[in-house]
């Protein structure tokens, strides 16, 4: 039996209270924030742009 290791480098970084990922040698970031009933219960104003929050992501990476 072969060994596998995989380490996770990501990095996150708070910008105009949303979250940016960089996740290894991914191009680019992920910005994370909020949407449905997730503003309501962290306050954002309803007028903020719905984005994907990260219980968003793992629920999609587990169901897939």
């Amino acid at each position: 039996m072969s060994r596998f290791e995989y380490i996770s480098r990501n990095q996150l970084e708070l910008k105009n209270g949303m979250r940016h990922a960089t996740l290894g040698d991914v191009p680019g970031q992920i910005v994370y924030g909020v949407q449905g009933k997730l503003k309501e219960h962290y306050g954002v104003p309803e007028s903020a742009p719905p984005m994907a929050a990260t219980l968003d992501h793992i629920v999609a990476a587990v169901g897939g």
